[in-house]
């Protein structure tokens, strides 16, 4: 199934720092097989945002996670130092990167068509699209079986997309990216004002260590060394309501899946 993550306006939603953030949960919580890649070129790109450098091996609290990044294959290993083995885990993910223009236009031409079938993608193909309203996000937004919007928790913002975007509406996913306890929207705001049913908002909590993990491309480490922490973490906040997030948007995407989805025609 193919999952686009976009957002109307650059810089304010955390688009990509969630697509990272789901990806990984996803992989972690589900066990299903992930490919993730981006139709833009920017500073400190996903996949250095994921693991930095070309070190594999992450801990994650007691255990040592190796994800594999750009290889044909899926797979998550996971390293018991005590018993001097590997064991190959179900799912996982694996990253693709766009690195030039001639990558990035496989967008804009052959479609995402074009581009599971160069790419051999499995299950679920999740794409970090550019912000805006280019050619290439545009084809990505229309073939798309499912659009995970990223606002961030502004009225005014929101209002504005509402306003002139009613088309992603049917089977679009809401996240309110980089969502701090001032936030002038809040999930309710969505839901009561442009009827969207609870299930299919969400929302990630800005969270500083997330950003600097994100800056120094630990961010694998971060989220599964925090997965499963207790109240008194300070990553707790972040951890509970991103994967709460990620629980709601595969149910979802199970529903759509399932075409049981009784809510889309009603938006």
């Amino acid at each position: 199934m193919d999952i686009a993550f976009w957002s109307s306006v650059r810089h304010q939603s955390g688009v990509t720092s969630g697509v990272a953030a789901i990806s990984l949960l996803w992989a972690e919580l589900f066990k299903d097989r992930i490919t993730v890649t981006s139709n833009h070129i920017c500073n400190g790109g996903l996949l250095e945002r994921l693991r930095g450098g070309t070190e594999h091996r992450e801990k994650f609290a007691k255990r040592e996670y190796c994800y594999n990044f750009g290889e044909p294959e899926y797979f998550r290993m996971l390293y018991e130092k005590e018993k001097g083995c590997m064991v190959q885990l179900n799912g996982g993910m694996r990253y693709i990167s766009m690195t030039g223009n001639e990558e990035v236009q496989m967008f804009s031409g052959s479609g995402l068509k074009g581009v599971k079938k160069q790419l051999g993608i499995g299950e679920y193909l999740m794409i970090d699209a550019a912000c805006g309203y280019g050619n290439s996000s545009q084809k990505i937004l229309q073939e798309a079986e499912l659009t995970v919007i990223a606002l961030p928790p502004e009225k005014n913002i929101v209002d504005a997309f509402f306003h002139s975007d009613t088309f992603l509406r049917q089977k679009s996913f809401f996240i309110l990216g980089n969502y701090r306890s001032e936030a002038s929207c809040y999930p309710s705001y969505l839901c009561h004002k442009y009827k969207i049913p609870k299930e299919r908002v969400g929302m990630i909590p800005y969270d500083s260590a997330f950003e600097q993990a994100m800056e120094e491309g630990s961010t694998a480490a971060y989220i599964g060394g925090n997965i499963n922490c207790s109240r008194r973490n300070g990553a707790y906040h972040f951890i509970h309501y991103t994967k709460k997030t990620a629980i709601n948007l595969r149910n979802y995407v199970m529903e759509r899946r399932n075409h049981v989805c009784g809510d889309c025609e009603k938006v």
